[in-house]
């Protein structure tokens, strides 16, 4: 009884003070400080080189630019689909703990050509999908990210 009181007196509390930031008036944002664009997404991989491998070799991104630590040794690859750092958008690389959950943020969407082709593809490398169809795939990479091999529909006529 006592801790769904306190449970009950902490929520009353803390509503005001959510209540009062949702209701604070934000100024609208200064062109020198809006985002450019959106570059991409980090992932946290258990294996760097075999991800670099699987996502250049396999999926055939380009390594853009490579981060190295203090020892100089490789702790991240930004990966693209032109090479340019400046113009693609990036996935980055970086090893590091996957924690439980993680790998089911969403997914990855890759624009194919044929996602049947780029399916078979993965699938032949070790990596298949649930099933392979006509159109937009779904595959995962060796650390279990979800990458959609989304094939554009055909222009109507």
């Amino acid at each position: 009884m006592a801790l769904r009181s306190f449970l009950l007196g902490a929520a009353l509390i803390a509503l005001p003070w959510a209540t009062a930031i949702a209701q604070t008036p934000i100024a609208p944002l200064a062109e020198d400080t809006k985002p450019l664009r959106v570059s991409g997404l980090g992932l946290n991989v258990s294996n760097l080189e075999r991800s670099m491998k699987f996502y250049t070799d396999v999926l055939g991104l380009k390594v853009d630019s490579k981060v190295p630590g203090k020892d100089g040794k490789v702790v991240e690859y930004l990966l693209g689909m032109t090479g340019d750092v400046r113009a693609d958008t990036l996935i980055v690389l970086r090893q590091g703990e996957i924690v439980p959950g993680a790998t089911k943020f969403g997914r990855i969407v890759v624009v194919v050509p044929s996602g049947r082709k780029m399916a078979e593809r993965l699938a032949s490398a070790g990596y298949p999908p649930a099933k392979i169809v006509d159109g937009t795939n779904i595959v995962q990479d060796p650390d279990g990210y979800t990458i959609e091999l989304y094939q554009r529909p055909a222009p109507k006529p």
